[in-house]
């Protein structure tokens, strides 16, 4: 009989069996970069000091490990390459806090904000570097479609990064590119680490497509839950910079959605896009309202729940191990838990 967890309790699981290999991991990063890692991941503060423990979701290595199976036996084969994912996931994040010039992240500075840009992109690019080593100790055949794999997400994480910014501050936003950059940027990069489980298992063919037909539809539902916890989440007030998508006036796909619409709340979103005044806080209220007003709201959350319900049907033809299954549906399904 599976053993029944809560979804805290599956990423739980995932974090104590991989800490300790991704500790391991960043041994073999040269100082200062090691130390800055280490801060990054929540181990030490900016002086090198123990720390408690800062909850990072561990979501690249989760989605390896499961597609992979459920016991700690089954996901041996895969932590190295779990381990590589979760560095690649780092370095976005570190690279990202400085495009979007976030300050804070998990209640304390950003990398960049501790150490300053120029150390940031170097451990962004260390840690990178870092993946592409650990993946090169895997079996010759395996070690080479990974890293094919990977080096293609990566690039293409990249053009989808320079598309957000060349799109900020514009009313005239395509709801197709902003899809496309969720595709690029989350959706893509998770359908890859979902697969690298049912790869490493030796799965088939068939197993390896469904696997990321998996992790496409989870990622595409993550990222429109975070695009939704942003700014409509009852624990928003506690997020590193709320409402930030919208001070920076970013082309999210349920905006470019409401932009569709017609009427007096259309044209007063529009005229916020194209203004370039620093807003207060009470006109990113207004905002948020003038979007409900135009159907973005709703549209986003109902995409998160079609995204959840197409990779739930993927499911049984990705992942045979049926306590697996189990918790990646839960996983997946706890995403819609705050939605109304």
């Amino acid at each position: 009989m599976p053993t029944v967890r809560t979804s805290q309790q599956i990423t739980d699981r995932v974090i104590a069996y991989m800490e300790p290999a991704l500790r391991e991991a960043t041994t073999r990063l040269s100082q200062p970069v090691r130390r800055m890692t280490e801060y990054h991941f929540g181990w030490t503060d900016a002086d090198g000091r123990l720390t408690t423990p800062i909850g990072f979701r561990r979501r690249p290595a989760l989605m390896s490990l499961l597609c992979a199976g459920s016991t700690e036996e089954a996901w041996d084969s895969v932590r190295n390459a779990a381990v590589a994912g979760t560095l690649m996931s780092a370095a976005g994040t570190i690279h990202d806090d400085i495009i979007d010039r976030e300050m804070l992240r998990k209640g304390r500075a950003t990398l960049w904000n501790a150490f300053g840009v120029p150390a940031a992109i170097h451990v962004g690019v260390a840690l990178h570097c870092l993946a592409f080593e650990l993946l090169a100790d895997e079996e010759p055949h395996v070690a080479a479609e990974l890293s094919r794999r990977a080096a293609v997400a990566i690039r293409e994480c990249c053009s989808g990064q320079i598309r957000d910014l060349e799109s900020e501050g514009t009313s005239h936003m395509s709801l197709r590119n902003s899809l496309d950059l969720l595709e690029r940027t989350i959706a893509l990069p998770t359908a890859g680490v979902s697969m690298v489980g049912a790869l490493v298992r030796g799965a088939t063919d068939e197993q390896v497509a469904a696997t990321e037909k998996f992790g496409y539809h989870a990622g595409m539902a993550m990222a429109f839950f975070d695009d939704w916890e942003g700014v409509w989440s009852r624990s928003r007030d506690a997020l590193e910079d709320s409402l930030a998508d919208l001070r920076q006036r970013k082309s999210r796909a349920f905006v470019a959605y409401a932009l569709q619409s017609h009427g007096p709340a259309r044209d007063q979103l529009a005229a916020f896009y194209d203004d370039t005044t620093e807003p207060d806080h009470a006109q990113l209220t207004r905002v948020t309202t003038l979007i409900e007003e135009c159907g973005g709201r709703t549209w986003l959350e109902d995409r998160i729940r079609e995204h959840i319900h197409l990779a739930a049907r993927a499911l049984p033809d990705a992942v045979p191990d049926p306590a697996a299954r189990a918790e990646l549906t839960l996983f997946v399904d706890a995403i819609a838990d705050e939605l109304p």
